[in-house]
């Protein structure tokens, strides 16, 4: 027959797994800030170079430089895994 589980270990384990999801989400939005301010900061850097070689502005390139380091990797990885599934 089948195994009768205790209602507190259910319940502990709810709570053990609830907590661990809390947990990576924390740290989900943690490493996605991470990645954003690596994207500005490189960002800041190619427009830094670029703008020196070209009359576009400063800020123009940065902004541009910036979302393609933040987006492209991103959208890269989602088109991956969408092949996957």
């Amino acid at each position: 027959m089948g195994r009768r589980y205790d209602p507190d270990e259910v319940e502990a384990a709810r709570e053990v797994t609830a907590r661990a999801i809390r947990r990576l989400n924390i740290l989900e939005y943690v490493i996605l800030l991470f990645a954003l301010v690596l994207a500005l900061l490189g960002g800041a850097l190619v427009a830094w170079v670029a703008s020196s070689a070209t009359d576009i502005p400063f800020r123009w390139i940065w902004a541009g430089a910036s979302l393609l380091l933040f987006v492209l990797p991103g959208a890269l990885v989602y088109l991956r895994e969408r092949r996957k599934g």
